[in-house]
Protein backbone atom coordinates (compact mmCIF):
# COMPACT_ATOMS: atom_id res chain seq x y z
CA UNK A 1 0.00 0.00 0.00
CA UNK A 2 1.73 3.45 -0.96
CA UNK A 3 0.55 5.96 1.69
CA UNK A 4 0.59 9.86 0.57
CA UNK A 5 2.21 11.95 2.00
CA UNK A 6 0.61 15.72 1.85
CA UNK A 7 2.79 18.43 3.41
CA UNK A 8 1.52 21.68 4.62
CA UNK A 9 2.91 24.54 4.04
CA UNK A 10 1.92 28.08 6.14
CA UNK A 11 -0.14 30.40 4.66
CA UNK A 12 1.89 32.97 7.07
CA UNK A 13 6.14 31.89 6.38
CA UNK A 14 6.02 29.26 4.45
CA UNK A 15 7.29 26.56 6.77
CA UNK A 16 5.87 23.07 6.90
CA UNK A 17 3.40 22.43 9.55
CA UNK A 18 3.10 19.52 11.62
CA UNK A 19 0.19 18.00 12.87
CA UNK A 20 -0.75 18.18 16.34
CA UNK A 21 -3.20 19.36 18.84
CA UNK A 22 -2.33 22.43 20.21
CA UNK A 23 -2.92 23.44 23.87
CA UNK A 24 -6.34 23.77 25.01
CA UNK A 25 -7.94 22.66 22.05
CA UNK A 26 -9.81 19.55 21.31
CA UNK A 27 -8.14 17.65 17.95
CA UNK A 28 -5.06 17.69 15.74
CA UNK A 29 -4.67 21.06 13.45
CA UNK A 30 -1.80 21.80 11.19
CA UNK A 31 0.47 23.81 13.19
CA UNK A 32 3.58 25.74 11.45
CA UNK A 33 6.70 24.39 12.62
CA UNK A 34 8.20 27.91 12.50
CA UNK A 35 6.03 30.75 13.30
CA UNK A 36 3.64 28.58 15.02
CA UNK A 37 0.48 29.49 13.35
CA UNK A 38 -2.64 27.14 13.23
CA UNK A 39 -4.41 26.07 10.29
CA UNK A 40 -8.37 25.66 11.21
CA UNK A 41 -10.30 24.16 8.14
CA UNK A 42 -13.54 24.87 8.61
CA UNK A 43 -16.88 23.70 6.84
CA UNK A 44 -17.96 24.85 3.37
CA UNK A 45 -21.03 27.86 3.88
CA UNK A 46 -23.76 27.36 1.04
CA UNK A 47 -26.00 30.35 1.26
CA UNK A 48 -29.53 29.68 -0.91
CA UNK A 49 -33.38 30.65 -1.11
CA UNK A 50 -36.39 28.92 -1.08
CA UNK A 51 -38.44 31.02 -3.94
CA UNK A 52 -41.94 30.97 -3.87
CA UNK A 53 -44.87 33.11 -5.38
CA UNK A 54 -46.84 35.40 -3.45
CA UNK A 55 -49.62 33.15 -2.74
CA UNK A 56 -46.96 31.01 -0.91
CA UNK A 57 -48.79 28.54 -3.89
CA UNK A 58 -45.96 27.38 -5.82
CA UNK A 59 -42.19 27.23 -5.72
CA UNK A 60 -39.45 27.74 -8.29
CA UNK A 61 -36.96 25.11 -8.99
CA UNK A 62 -33.75 25.52 -11.54
CA UNK A 63 -32.83 22.84 -13.27
CA UNK A 64 -29.00 21.93 -12.70
CA UNK A 65 -26.80 21.99 -15.61
CA UNK A 66 -23.87 20.86 -13.65
CA UNK A 67 -22.20 18.78 -11.75
CA UNK A 68 -22.98 17.77 -9.03
CA UNK A 69 -26.87 16.89 -9.51
CA UNK A 70 -26.91 17.72 -13.12
CA UNK A 71 -30.28 17.21 -14.56
CA UNK A 72 -32.15 17.28 -11.20
CA UNK A 73 -33.95 19.98 -9.42
CA UNK A 74 -32.91 22.37 -6.68
CA UNK A 75 -33.07 26.16 -5.07
CA UNK A 76 -30.94 28.85 -6.24
CA UNK A 77 -27.80 28.28 -3.46
CA UNK A 78 -24.41 28.27 -3.77
CA UNK A 79 -21.17 28.91 -1.69
CA UNK A 80 -20.94 32.14 0.14
CA UNK A 81 -17.86 34.56 -0.83
CA UNK A 82 -16.02 36.26 1.39
CA UNK A 83 -16.76 39.74 2.37
CA UNK A 84 -20.48 38.89 1.60
CA UNK A 85 -23.28 38.29 4.09
CA UNK A 86 -25.56 36.07 3.95
CA UNK A 87 -28.60 37.63 2.74
CA UNK A 88 -26.40 39.09 -0.09
CA UNK A 89 -25.14 36.09 -0.79
CA UNK A 90 -28.67 34.13 -1.21
CA UNK A 91 -29.87 37.09 -3.28
CA UNK A 92 -26.89 36.82 -5.60
CA UNK A 93 -26.99 32.79 -5.91
CA UNK A 94 -30.89 33.32 -7.11
CA UNK A 95 -29.77 36.29 -9.64
CA UNK A 96 -27.12 34.34 -11.16
CA UNK A 97 -28.79 30.94 -10.96
CA UNK A 98 -32.62 31.82 -11.63
CA UNK A 99 -32.44 35.52 -13.24
CA UNK A 100 -34.47 35.69 -9.95
CA UNK A 101 -34.83 38.83 -7.74
CA UNK A 102 -36.55 38.05 -4.24
CA UNK A 103 -37.28 39.50 -1.13
CA UNK A 104 -36.30 37.44 1.62
CA UNK A 105 -38.26 36.98 4.45
CA UNK A 106 -36.33 34.76 6.64
CA UNK A 107 -33.81 32.57 7.50
CA UNK A 108 -35.81 29.04 6.87
CA UNK A 109 -33.35 26.38 7.72
CA UNK A 110 -29.97 25.13 8.26
CA UNK A 111 -29.23 21.90 7.12
CA UNK A 112 -25.36 20.50 8.05
CA UNK A 113 -23.59 17.79 6.22
CA UNK A 114 -20.92 16.36 8.34
CA UNK A 115 -19.44 13.91 5.91
CA UNK A 116 -18.30 16.53 3.20
CA UNK A 117 -18.20 19.49 5.58
CA UNK A 118 -20.88 21.61 4.40
CA UNK A 119 -23.63 23.88 6.05
CA UNK A 120 -26.39 25.28 4.34
CA UNK A 121 -28.40 28.16 4.70
CA UNK A 122 -31.60 28.76 3.43
CA UNK A 123 -33.86 31.60 3.41
CA UNK A 124 -37.47 31.95 2.71
CA UNK A 125 -38.07 33.83 0.18
CA UNK A 126 -40.92 35.73 -2.16
CA UNK A 127 -40.53 35.92 -5.94
CA UNK A 128 -40.07 39.59 -6.90
CA UNK A 129 -39.63 39.82 -10.74
CA UNK A 130 -41.54 37.57 -13.69
CA UNK A 131 -38.43 37.30 -16.17
CA UNK A 132 -36.70 34.61 -14.29
CA UNK A 133 -34.71 32.29 -17.22
CA UNK A 134 -32.12 29.99 -16.56
CA UNK A 135 -28.33 31.12 -16.64
CA UNK A 136 -24.91 29.60 -16.64
CA UNK A 137 -25.54 26.51 -13.88
CA UNK A 138 -28.90 26.22 -14.83
CA UNK A 139 -30.68 24.37 -17.87
CA UNK A 140 -34.11 24.67 -16.84
CA UNK A 141 -36.32 27.23 -14.27
CA UNK A 142 -39.94 26.30 -13.33
CA UNK A 143 -42.84 27.19 -10.91
CA UNK A 144 -43.84 23.97 -9.22
CA UNK A 145 -47.26 24.13 -7.79
CA UNK A 146 -46.48 22.85 -3.67
CA UNK A 147 -48.57 19.25 -4.75
CA UNK A 148 -46.78 18.67 -8.27
CA UNK A 149 -42.91 19.06 -7.01
CA UNK A 150 -40.62 16.61 -8.71
CA UNK A 151 -39.59 14.74 -5.73
CA UNK A 152 -37.96 11.74 -7.61
CA UNK A 153 -35.58 14.76 -9.42
CA UNK A 154 -34.17 16.68 -6.44
CA UNK A 155 -30.90 17.22 -6.46
CA UNK A 156 -29.98 17.41 -2.87
CA UNK A 157 -31.17 16.06 0.40
CA UNK A 158 -31.33 19.28 2.22
CA UNK A 159 -33.45 20.69 -1.13
CA UNK A 160 -35.80 17.46 0.13
CA UNK A 161 -35.74 18.35 3.90
CA UNK A 162 -36.59 21.96 2.99
CA UNK A 163 -39.38 21.37 0.52
CA UNK A 164 -41.08 19.02 2.96
CA UNK A 165 -40.82 21.08 5.81
CA UNK A 166 -42.22 23.99 3.53
CA UNK A 167 -44.99 21.78 2.06
CA UNK A 168 -45.46 20.56 6.37
CA UNK A 169 -45.79 24.84 6.87
CA UNK A 170 -47.67 25.16 4.62
CA UNK A 171 -50.47 22.82 5.89
CA UNK A 172 -49.91 23.93 9.40
CA UNK A 173 -51.61 27.08 8.26
CA UNK A 174 -48.41 28.86 6.92
CA UNK A 175 -46.60 29.30 9.48
CA UNK A 176 -42.80 28.89 8.20
CA UNK A 177 -41.32 27.78 11.41
CA UNK A 178 -37.28 27.49 11.41
CA UNK A 179 -36.18 24.36 10.92
CA UNK A 180 -32.80 22.23 11.36
CA UNK A 181 -31.72 18.84 10.24
CA UNK A 182 -29.83 18.64 13.19
CA UNK A 183 -33.04 19.66 15.36
CA UNK A 184 -36.07 21.43 15.53
CA UNK A 185 -35.64 24.85 17.24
Amino acid sequence: TNKIDLKMYCIKCGSLTIKVCPEGDNRERDVCNSCGYIHYNNPKIIVGVLPVTENFESILLCKRSIDPGNGKWTIPSGFMELKESLEDGAQREAKEEANLEVKLLKLYSTYSIINIDQVYLTYLGKILNSDYAAMDETSEVKLFDINKLPWDEIAFSSVSFILKKYISDHEDGKTFKFHSNYREL
